[in-house]
């Protein structure tokens, strides 16, 4: 290797890792930490007003602590949700926090370098470089649902659970969630984050549902999964009982989001706006129906 060239790689190598530095001190100025008391982890700032997006197995209850980068510790309360999906939202009483801008997830290219930052082992604010390494499907673990997820060749530990995975740009492009090999982690979209804070409360068709063996009826109506969901009980005065849906009902889709487990109903109604129809689709008595339901206030 020539000198000019031994020069130019050294340069080139210098210039990156001052770049990471700097990346990684923007990053870390939006993380925050995150304790209900029997456990912690990270939490990611999303709004100067207070807003704090983290892991729903990180705060799986309505209060939390909240520790700032500059050690001031506030409290934190729930105010959405999303277990299925394993996303809390907290808001702190504050007004001029270091919000990281949110990045478009969908944008990642396979191979692009992402940045994780969080408090993995209890050491503060360590950050992990590693790649984008392709989207989901993964399948169910532990009650959360992974099928629309980011996958990185990271290297997490308990701790990084809730803190941002950005791209280079310091945008937060998802949320880290959960290791799953050696080198291997997930993360929650931020796609799904605005999904969540986008529907505020969440909301419930207002059906209790058993999943069962895909029965014959369904099978020659062309349904071919291994499973099916039924509703064994309509809730009094909800969007289910107002739209006809009925016990024994076999649900298929809902705001055009096809249903497979119990979780893809607030999923799939995350997306509605409020006050507005959305279609279902059940199949009874071997038909396959699609009714007109109304997303109530008590949803």
């Amino acid at each position: 290797m020539s000198v000019t060239t031994t020069v130019t790689t050294t340069a080139v190598a210098a210039t990156m890792s001052d770049e990471l530095a700097r990346l990684a001190k923007r990053v870390r100025a939006g993380v925050v930490q995150v304790s209900d008391g029997r456990g912690g982890g990270a939490g990611t700032i999303w709004s100067s007003d207070g807003l704090i997006v983290t892991n729903h197995h990180v705060v799986p209850g309505e209060k939390a602590r909240v520790t700032l980068p500059d050690g001031q510790v506030l409290d934190g309360t729930s105010i959405a949700a999303m277990p299925e999906r394993d996303l809390a939202i907290l808001q702190v009483d504050s007004a001029d926090l270091n919000a990281l801008p949110a990045g478009d997830s969908s944008a990642l290219r396979v191979g692009e370098l992402v940045m994780a930052v969080g408090h993995p082992l209890g050491v503060r604010d360590a950050a992990s470089l590693g790649i984008f390494s392709g989207y989901g499907p993964i399948e169910h673990r532990g009650g959360r649902h992974f099928r629309e997820s980011l996958m990185a060749n990271i290297e997490l530990r308990p701790g990084n659970s809730g803190g941002p995975l950005v791209n280079v740009r310091g945008e937060v492009v998802g949320i880290n969630a959960m290791v799953i090999g050696r080198g291997t982690a997930l993360a929650v979209p931020t796609s799904a984050v605005n999904r969540l804070l986008n529907a505020g409360k969440r909301r419930t068709l207002g059906v209790n549902v058993a999943a069962i063996a895909t029965p014959s009826e369904a099978r020659r109506a062309g349904y071919h999964e291994d499973g099916i969901l039924m509703i064994i009980e309509v809730v009094p005065d909800s969007s289910a009982e107002l739209g006809g849906l009925l016990p024994g009902d076999m649900l298929l889709e809902v705001a055009g989001q096809p249903i497979e487990e119990p979780g893809d109903i607030s999923w799939a109604l995350a997306a509605v706006r409020a006050e507005t129809s959305f279609s279902t689709v059940v199949l009874r008595g071997g038909v396959r129906r699609e009714l007109t339901l109304a997303l109530t206030t008590a949803s």
